[in-house]
């Protein structure tokens, strides 16, 4: 494997998270061989890399400037690897995925096509639950990389962004409690009836900490029906009067169909990323290789 610069390396882990302290333990390395290795890329480029606001550090002008630099050439350098594998046939192996279940029905499926079209010689197998079970199947190693709907505080876990998602209100179209497409206010919530997802949901935490900016409490909702996957959910609001707060991205069809509708709060929205998320420390590089490759896929 081609790799870029150890000192590079080194700044661009100090660049993403503004932090000498956490890039030293994601490189595995002591805090003063960080700010050694920064001090030598700033002799070589005669300025300062980093400045003091207050008590925050962040990158000068000519930091942000190698940083744009750097993410070209490491992307340059990760293209060149794998182009190597490919004609040396060492991209092989088994890809074991964990995905929450929104994501593994309405985000992966045509990443994981596009992966397979260009690495057919590696084995993908891919486990669905919420995102409190594919922790557990990282922490008992039966998944290398998992890719889910929340954050949690578990420290041992590394989270990384993904993908910009939105949870919008949804009923079945022409419900007559909310017969024109006006906008509604949030005490509407604490009305109808809902049906949502099952405990350990990472949906449901995002429900209750945005419901909660708005003074209303989640067990004020009136879940009337719990289900346990977004398209069962779907089917229950199509032949009922209840609501539900699903990602955008699982009702494309029905939306695109006039089977379900979006009904506009005022002044509320939730909005969440898609999670990578691993053991801390280093990964394997496959998992590696489909995570950078599904960045670059994400719709």
């Amino acid at each position: 494997m081609i790799a870029i610069d150890f000192k590079m390396s080194v700044f661009m882990a100090a660049a993403r998270h503004l932090n000498f302290t956490k890039a030293a333990q994601d490189l595995n390395i002591s805090q003063p061989a960080v700010s050694k290795n920064i001090h030598e890329l700033e002799i070589q480029t005669g300025r300062n890399l980093f400045e003091r606001n207050g008590n925050r550090l962040v990158l000068s002008e000519t930091g942000q400037l190698l940083f744009n630099y750097a993410q070209q050439l490491q992307g340059i350098y990760d293209q060149l690897n794998e182009n190597l594998d490919i004609l040396d046939g060492r991209t092989a192996g088994e890809l074991r995925l964990g995905a929450s279940t929104t994501i593994s029905h309405y985000i992966i499926p045509e990443i994981l096509a596009d992966f397979h079209t260009q690495f057919p010689s590696i084995k993908i197998k891919t486990l669905h639950g919420n995102s409190k079970q594919v922790e557990e199947w990282l922490q008992q190693k039966e998944i290398d990389l998992g890719i889910v709907e929340g954050l949690s505080d578990n420290a041992s876990m590394k989270y990384e962004e993904f993908l910009k998602d939105e949870l919008v209100l949804v009923t079945r179209h022409g419900n007559p409690l909310v017969a024109n497409n006006n906008p509604v206010n949030a005490e509407l919530l604490k009305e109808v009836d809902f049906v949502l997802r099952e405990q350990g949901s990472g949906t449901n935490e995002v429900i209750r900490k945005a419901l909660m900016k708005i003074g209303i409490g989640m067990h004020e909702l009136h879940v009337k029906v719990v289900l346990a996957s977004t398209e069962s959910i779907k089917n229950f609001l199509l032949t009922t009067n209840c609501f539900s707060f699903l990602s955008i991205h699982a009702i494309t069809k029905e939306l695109k169909n006039e089977e379900l509708q979006i009904v506009e709060l005022n002044d509320f929205e939730i909005e969440r990323y898609f999670f990578f998320v691993h053991p801390q420390g280093v990964i394997g590089r496959l998992p590696e290789n489909f995570r950078r490759f599904a960045m670059k896929k994400r719709p």
